[in-house]
């Protein structure tokens, strides 16, 4: 692989979930919000919305609503339960940042943002994490409240979250599977 610091942030990125409780500086939210919103999006539509979310008390909330909710659901396995059910499990991993992606159509302009968003904080010391298993709790019916109070723009839908915030871990990269190519030249 070509080594440049764009090829080295790629490399080094990993999802965080255990994060130090101090917030991110407002210059590195705003330098994130920045590079996202720099991202391609298909005829300029820019069809997203981030909805930065830094209250802890609403963070708790949601959280511990969530795993209610997963507690509740008879078809999770019980791996999944266990999780949730840990002392001080947080659905955020205690980020004190997490951005909430929603979009109004297509989804993938709101990828592209993300992506955006990850690498940009890597290259600030900062780390992230994808949401997605919190997606069925706010879709629901006792999630519905937490949309609400996010007061997203008419017709747009919540897609996923990032977490956000100063890494208390350094993990190993995972395996990857290479052979997932083929070629016609």
């Amino acid at each position: 692989m070509i080594d440049n610091e764009l090829t080295r942030i790629i490399r080094e990125r990993r999802s965080i979930r255990k994060y130090r409780q101090e917030q991110i500086t407002e210059e590195q939210l705003q330098t994130l919000l920045e590079c996202g919103f720099l991202a391609p999006s298909g005829g300029n539509s820019q069809n997203w919305h981030i909805t930065v979310v830094q209250s802890k008390d609403f963070l708790d909330k949601l959280s511990a609503a969530n795993r209610e909710h997963v507690l509740a659901d008879k078809d999770l396995p019980q791996a999944i339960k266990n999780r949730f059910s840990q002392s001080g499990f947080s659905v955020a991993f205690g980020a004190p940042t997490v951005l909430f992606i929603s979009a109004a159509g297509s989804d993938v302009n709101a990828c592209f943002l993300a992506e955006h968003i990850v690498l940009a904080a890597e290259s600030l010391g900062l780390g992230t994490c994808y949401l997605g298993g919190i997606m069925g709790f706010l879709r629901s019916e006792e999630g519905k409240s937490f949309i609400d109070e996010m007061d997203l723009p008419d017709g747009y839908e919540p897609l996923f979250g990032i977490t956000v915030g100063i890494p208390d871990e350094k993990p190993d990269a995972k395996p990857r599977d290479y052979t997932k190519v083929n070629y016609l030249r």
